[in-house]
């Protein structure tokens, strides 16, 4: 996938002295970026990690996408006037009533970083890990920025539990971290995965073992917190749930233990807002107005953090509806 600048500095059109803060570096951010700057107006990004680029950079592995291109795209977006506040954390660093008053318009994209979390007996041992979590920090550490929070090895057996990208991505870090033995578990079938039944099969050729039909019950600990095993119990799929998947159900009497030295948790993201902004996003949740529109007039939202976890494409769509949105309004504004 390659990133391309909409205009260049000599088609930006005249500019029309609004405002735009854009939270997020990530598809919807950089893609709302690019539609606001060469539509004329003054577009700050701000963004609590090291550089631009959300989980393009840090989350997303370089056989997916490349991060020359996600930089050379930021590279663009510079040189056509776009700011980049990055290390700015708002909620920590930077208010975010301070934004809303400061701005012409405030653009919510900081995507789905969180993560669902599960509520099993063990979770909090040592060597439980929540896979996105580790796989940002290997990320940190691969392109070379200081991280106080150092990887596990990852040796031994690891379990990825999830049927998704990130489930993927963890499974392949524990391969790159050269574990024994990396098990894949899932509660459907991997034409239900979210990963896709390729994607999976690839994991296996390379050696991934894949447990399915199966999830996790309890997480079992020795006498000084040090996870040991997976309880887990074998289920079966029933009638479809709202989403068109079958629902995958607990079969009794089936559980097994798995001796685990790592567990990774991708069961799935939530979306991630700023600390001072959750009103806002209960407000524009509660329905009512147009899409993309929260209940503080200036303040809009957009991509994985609007609709939850996603995939780039859907995100970057995002981010050229909502600019459309925030232009208008910013043009009414002017009038």
């Amino acid at each position: 996938m390659t990133f391309v600048l909409k205009c260049t500095k000599e088609t930006i059109l005249e500019k029309t002295g609004k405002k735009v803060a854009i939270i997020g570096a990530g598809p919807a951010g950089l893609k709302a970026a690019d539609e606001l700057i060469c539509l004329g107006h003054e577009v700050h990004v701000y963004d609590q990690m090291p550089e631009a680029g959300g989980l393009l950079v840090f989350g997303i592995p370089e056989d997916r996408i490349k991060k020359e291109s996600v930089r050379e795209y930021v590279k663009q977006l510079e040189y056509a006037g776009v700011i980049f506040k990055t290390n700015v954390k708002v909620g920590r660093d930077v208010k975010f009533a301070d934004l809303i008053k400061d701005y012409d318009a405030v653009l919510l994209a900081t995507g789905a970083w969180s993560n669902r979390r599960m509520n099993l007996s063990g979770v909090d041992l040592k060597g439980v890990y929540y896979a996105l979590d580790l796989i940002i920090h290997n990320n940190y550490e691969k392109l070379g920025y200081p991280d106080s929070f150092h990887p596990p090895l990852l040796t031994g057996t690891v379990v990825v539990i999830g049927g998704g990208l990130t489930a993927v991505d963890a499974c392949t870090l524990a391969l790159e971290k050269k574990a024994e033995k990396v098990i894949l578990m899932y509660r459907r079938t991997k034409e239900y995965a979210p990963a896709g039944r390729r994607m999976i099969e690839k994991l296996q050729s390379l050696g991934v073992e894949y447990d399915e039909l199966s999830q996790p019950v309890e997480f079992v600990g020795d006498e000084m917190g040090n996870l040991k095993a997976v309880k887990a119990v074998r289920t079966r799929l029933i009638e479809n749930d709202i989403k068109g998947h079958p629902r995958s159900v607990p079969i009794e009497s089936t559980e097994y233990m798995i001796p685990a030295d790592s567990v990774l948790l991708a069961t799935g993201l939530i979306p991630s807002f700023p600390t001072d902004a959750i009103d806002v996003v209960k407000a524009s949740s509660q329905g009512g107005g147009e899409m993309f529109r929260t209940n503080i007039v200036n303040v809009f939202i957009a991509g994985d953090v609007k609709h939850g976890a996603s995939f780039i494409l859907p995100a970057m769509q995002s981010g050229i509806q909502v600019a459309e949105l925030i232009h208008e309004y910013l043009v009414k504004q002017k009038d």
